[in-house]
């Protein structure tokens, strides 16, 4: 518990950031709930979020291009927007 309270003010405050780029997306799941993680290829950092994203396909060879919200310290997941990589079009609608 101690370790999020540094995290906790940036949720308050709204103080996000928005990682930008590239990403893959696959899909997990752990008894009866699904989640997504999603991979950013140029940070090789990975950002989770609970549910299954509405894409057409998942998995390390199917790139994305990806605005992750985050908190600043990208310690937690605030959002996410999935476009197509070659249209910039939205795929996550």
């Amino acid at each position: 518990m101690w370790s999020t309270i540094p995290s906790m003010k940036f949720i308050i405050m709204k103080d996000y950031d928005v990682v930008k780029g590239e990403c893959t997306a696959e899909v997990g799941s752990s008894g009866r709930t699904s989640d997504t993680t999603f991979n950013m290829v140029h940070t090789d950092e990975q950002f989770s979020f609970d549910g299954i994203a509405a894409l057409d396909a998942y998995g390390a060879a199917i790139p994305y291009y990806c605005e992750i919200t985050v908190t600043k310290d990208h310690v937690w997941e605030i959002d996410y927007k999935i476009y197509d990589i070659k249209t910039k079009k939205r795929l996550d609608e």
